[in-house]
């Protein structure tokens, strides 16, 4: 599915691109990869807040790949990366964001196992491709206990099957159970089909179940489920990148202090590429709503941003124009932000 690894060529993906390779012997491939990245983050203040304008990390990461031919046409491989801060003292110096063993053939299709981006993220990628923010209101890094251990982002304890048919996709995925996030389970299906003029369209949907015995459940007793599901699409042309999900969440957000019996949310962005992409100018928004009986919790913003990326090299500016930050009582906290950064790609 070339939606999910293109975009704009703005993702973060789009580092791997520039992997380079260590060791090659004709059946073994072993990559390098990742990026540097650092910005000024300003944050402007409403009512008591103050403003601030501080230098830090903007998502620095390592990625390490490994592929093996093995028989009849069958490719095994292996996919570690971490996080980590370039820019202070950090404990710990690495995180985990990445970890998974995967085989792979043409005719039946790819398995993996572990830490690895969701089928539910095959959907949810085509708008999360701002520099800095979005991703709030797909419910990609929502849920109670993260995006990760909810499964919707970088799913951990995860096992996917992918499968093309022409220009279908399809994608399911099973997670299993985690005491630290009183995960019972967790499943989720997408599908995609790529038209040829450069549209796409898909869907995808989530479901967990959570232990409400679990010292670390979150949530009242009735809500020991959350599903969601995610429609979308996307159009990409060599100028114009333009995308949008909406989404519907059962006890899954927990952006409005209390966990959200229901919500539902919208992505847009549009993107104009000048130059084959070497400079940039974009756009877009993200709005959550929390759909729960006598609630006011919402969320939303406007964003906009131009880019330069000169070879390995990204210089961006973004800026987040707060339009509601409202919690379950309807108290306002928004407020406007914006970075400044650049990136070094290896």
């Amino acid at each position: 599915m070339n939606k999910v690894i293109a975009g704009l060529a703005l993702s973060a993906m789009a580092g791997s691109a520039s992997a380079a390779t260590i060791y090659e012997n004709g059946k073994t491939n072993v990559s390098i990869g990742g990026y540097l990245g650092i910005e000024a983050f300003y944050q402007a203040g409403y009512g008591d807040k103050d403003k601030s304008f501080e230098l830090q990390d903007r998502a620095s990461r390592i990625r390490f790949a490994f592929e093996h031919e093995m028989v009849q046409n069958w490719i095994a491989g292996a996919q570690l990366e971490w996080g980590f801060n370039p820019v202070e003292k950090a404990d710990p110096l690495f995180t985990n964001r990445l970890g998974n063993i995967y085989f792979n053939n043409d005719s039946f299709g790819s398995i993996r196992v572990g830490k690895q981006w969701s089928a539910y993220y095959d959907i949810a990628v085509w708008t999360d491709q701002f520099w800095k923010f979005g991703g709030d209101a797909s419910g990609t890094y929502d849920g109670r206990n993260g995006g990760d251990e909810s499964g919707m982002g970088r799913a951990d304890d995860a096992l996917t099957y992918r499968k093309s048919f022409g220009g279908f996709g399809l994608a399911a995925q099973y997670q299993f159970e985690n005491d630290s996030s009183a995960r019972d389970y967790g499943y989720q299906l997408s599908g995609t089909y790529d038209f040829d003029f450069g549209l796409s369209i898909g869907a995808a949907y989530a479901a967990n179940g959570y232990d409400v015995n679990n010292v670390n459940y979150v949530g009242a007793d009735d809500q020991d489920k959350a599903t969601s599901w995610l429609a979308g699409a996307v159009y990409e042309s060599d100028m114009f990148y333009a995308s949008g999900v909406y989404g519907e969440y059962e006890n899954l957000s927990g952006k409005f202090s209390t966990l959200a019996d229901k919500a539902n949310g919208l992505e847009l962005i549009g993107v104009y590429k000048i130059d084959g992409g070497l400079y940039h100018v974009y756009a877009g928004y993200n709005g959550l709503e929390d759909k729960t009986s006598g609630s006011q919790g919402e969320l939303s913003y406007a964003l906009g941003g131009v880019g330069w990326k000169p070879g390995q090299v990204l210089l961006a500016l973004e800026y987040k124009f707060g339009l509601e930050n409202k919690d379950a009582l309807g108290a306002d906290k928004k407020q406007d932000e914006m970075s400044i950064q650049a990136r070094y790609y290896f």
